[in-house]
């Protein structure tokens, strides 16, 4: 699972994960959450958080957890990372993407 997170920090983001939750900037650790800033299609952790611009993971296709309707920045909070870590696919679109054109 690969999702990006294009308006807050990599330390405002790990402050908010669960105190058992383990992350690594490397790919090949099994770990829990792997931080990068571009996308790595090969790794071992659960989950790979995208430290990035809005435009660049909008050109890799991923879901932007922390941007809703009209590029509005959402605040991430401790309970949604929560549930971002348990569960095991991503499958979240927000319903403004899914407009007909």
């Amino acid at each position: 699972m690969i999702v990006g997170i294009a308006y807050h920090s990599p330390l405002d983001v790990v402050a908010l994960f669960p105190i058992e939750i383990k992350y690594s900037l490397f790919p090949d650790d099994e770990v829990d959450v792997l931080i990068s800033d571009n996308v790595i299609r090969i790794f071992k952790a659960r989950v790979q958080l995208v430290f990035t611009s809005a435009r660049n993971l909008v050109k890799e296709n991923l879901p932007i957890i922390d941007q809703g309707s009209w590029g509005k920045v959402i605040s991430l909070d401790s309970t949604q990372m929560e549930e971002l870590l348990k569960k095991r696919e991503y499958s979240f679109v927000p319903d403004w993407v899914n407009y007909k054109r």
